[in-house]
């Protein structure tokens, strides 16, 4: 009986990780609307929490808001989560911009990472804010295709 309650704990341990998209390699993407960008994702586990590193940045995908310092001063906050096939990762900052005369701009981004075969699909919203103006829209499909 304890070897089963141990196995049904261990199972239950990995399962977030599971839960969370395969999302490895490095990656240029290209859009229609927008910039070629590249980047490189990897997926780990740490303290039983799904981890992903996007070009050096650390998500924890638990769904908690994460804020940590930026160089600028400017505080960001993460909120990394799992959603079916997709990673969704939002981040929340203000910033210094010439597009902003009266600073800051509040810059507010939603990017859904799926997986496509072995290319990623990445939808990018952006919502930037600044208090003088009307608030800018801008949205991103990139097809991802690994190197």
């Amino acid at each position: 009986m304890h070897k089963i309650l141990l196995n049904l704990f261990i199972i239950s341990l990995s399962i977030p990780a599971f839960a969370c998209p395969e999302l490895a390699g490095n990656f240029d993407c290209v859009s229609d609307s927008g910039p070629v960008n590249s980047f490189i994702i990897s997926k780990g586990v740490e303290a039983n929490q799904v981890i992903y590193q996007i070009n050096g940045t650390k998500l924890v995908a638990n769904g908690i808001p994460e804020t940590r310092s930026k160089g600028d001063g400017f505080p960001t906050t993460y909120t990394t989560s799992c959603e079916g096939e997709s990673l969704r990762a939002r981040m929340q900052t203000h910033v210094s911009s010439a597009i902003c005369p009266s600073l800051p701009l509040d810059v507010d981004s939603i990017t859904l990472f799926s997986k496509s075969g072995s290319d990623i699909i990445m939808d990018d919203q952006t919502i930037l804010n600044c208090p003088d103006k009307a608030p800018m829209n801008i949205r991103h499909k990139y097809i991802c295709k690994k190197k």
